[in-house]
């Protein structure tokens, strides 16, 4: 699912004296079946955009297309329903959102909410649980009983049990120690690639937007200052930190090296600076 946003703007409260201003002149493109990280600090207008892309939010201005889809200010939310059943959001610690008896059930409830039968649910949530690593095993336990990582796992077996084209990740991996996060974002990298999935990470974490996005858009003051691949967005450390962000660990580590005489060029990630280290020192990684 490709989505364009056209000078798109959104006021809170439009009409009113406490009106507020949310988003301005809005523009850019994310690419279907793409990886896309959006960037920036607190205020800046991320969660705002994140509300439009599900339909939560109609803009005030500008137009959004949205698949076959076109909004428009004047848009009723109900009119966007359709849309909504082909867009998963998982927000931050979403096992929060877990209520029924057993994991199965849980994961079945979106889909019966859109109108599937109980035996459709059953399948798409059993499909689901397979997908993030669950076994049948945990069918039938209470999801309160699991470990955080596991609960986060069946909380996105109950978005994908929807069948979305495009998800929306809002700080998928906060409160997971290390272990967990990577696990937890490889998985969205398979997802990705096997399910053909769109998917747009919102994230304070700029190693994850190195490995795994393809495209970068950043925001501040309520609109995109800059957009494009992490390569090119990473390329000004200095231009980041004027706006309270990082670049990753491995170009902060390579930036260190270079003031010493040791050149490594387009680092962002780990493995990369592992493995411009080995060729460096003569040898091969071995992995």
């Amino acid at each position: 699912m490709a989505i364009n946003f056209k000078e798109v703007g959104f006021t809170y409260q439009l009409g009113t004296p406490f009106a507020t201003p949310g988003l301005h002149d809005v523009n850019f493109t994310i690419a279907e079946h793409s990886f896309t990280a959006v960037i920036g600090h607190t205020g800046s207008g991320k969660s705002t955009m994140v509300q439009h892309l599900d339909g939560l939010l109609i803009p005030t201005s500008g137009v959004i297309e949205h698949g076959e889809v076109t909004i428009e200010p004047d848009m009723r939310p109900r009119d966007l329903n359709q849309m909504r059943a082909h867009v998963g959001l998982a927000f931050q610690f979403p096992e929060a959102q877990l209520f029924e008896q057993t994991v199965l059930k849980d994961v079945m409830f979106g889909p019966k909410n859109f109108g599937r039968t109980e035996a459709e649910a059953r399948d798409a949530a059993v499909k689901a649980l397979r997908l993030v690593g669950m076994a049948a095993e945990f069918d039938e336990r209470t999801p309160f009983d699991l470990s955080g990582g596991q609960m986060r796992r069946v909380a996105l077996a109950g978005v994908l049990a929807m069948e979305p084209d495009l998800l929306i990740l809002d700080e998928p991996t906060a409160g997971l120690d290390p272990a967990g996060q990577t696990e937890l974002m490889n998985l969205f990298a398979t997802l990705q690639r096997e399910q053909a999935l769109t998917i747009v990470l919102i994230t304070h974490q700029m190693e994850y937007v190195a490995e795994y996005a393809d495209q970068v858009i950043v925001f501040e003051g309520g609109t995109v200052v800059r957009q494009g691949t992490p390569q090119e967005v990473f390329a000004d450390a200095d231009w980041l930190h004027e706006r309270q962000l990082d670049v990753p660990l491995a170009r902060q580590f390579a930036d260190q090296l270079a003031q010493k005489g040791i050149v490594l060029e387009h680092v962002l990630d780990m493995n990369q600076l592992a493995d411009q280290l080995a060729e460096r020192l003569g040898g091969g990684r071995h992995v």
